[in-house]
């Protein structure tokens, strides 16, 4: 194991592209990691009942006045309690997105999964070490298989190449 990961790195340095796919594919693989870690740890935070404020897409950043491009990214503001504390959240889900032009109506998907009641109240996951951190969508299972499969894709394609 020690003498391929040397001789990735004297590919790497030399800039051939098996050495530079495997660097690659092991970055990648340690983010889905990292990102798989941080799901599975994000299903087991505890609940709580909160008021919803507002929810729906803003924009993000300021419009390319040449293109009149402009980024749009869900949105929401809501407020909850945890040991006697009032916290205020923003986050919807563990996944971040942005949509643009003819796309931007993707960026009311996150929002619509939102179940909230005919009073506004929602359900907040809140991280328990630190209540302030926040969602209203709990990662689910999809995430799961969907980070488990890009692993086996990214692995796959080096195998595969090399």
């Amino acid at each position: 194991m020690i003498e391929y990961l040397q001789s990735m790195l004297e590919l790497v340095l030399r800039k051939e592209l098996q050495g530079i796919h495997f660097w690659a594919t092991l970055y990648v693989l340690f983010v889905l990691i990292g990102s798989l870690w941080h799901v599975l740890r994000v299903r087991t935070w505890p609940s709580t009942e909160g008021q919803l404020l507002q929810i729906g897409i803003r924009p993000l950043g300021t419009p390319d006045l040449q293109t009149n491009h402009q980024d749009y990214v869900p949105g929401a503001l809501y407020e909850y309690q945890v040991n006697g504390n009032y916290y205020e959240g923003q986050d919807i889900s563990v996944w971040k997105m942005s949509a643009s032009g003819m796309l931007k109506n993707a960026a009311y998907l996150l929002p619509k999964q939102v179940q909230v009641d005919a009073f506004g109240k929602v359900i907040v996951h809140y991280n328990p070490k630190c209540p302030r951190k926040s969602l209203l969508l709990r990662p689910g299972w999809a995430s799961i298989i969907f980070l488990c499969l890009l692993m086996i894709i990214t692995t796959g394609f080096y195998i595969c190449c090399w």
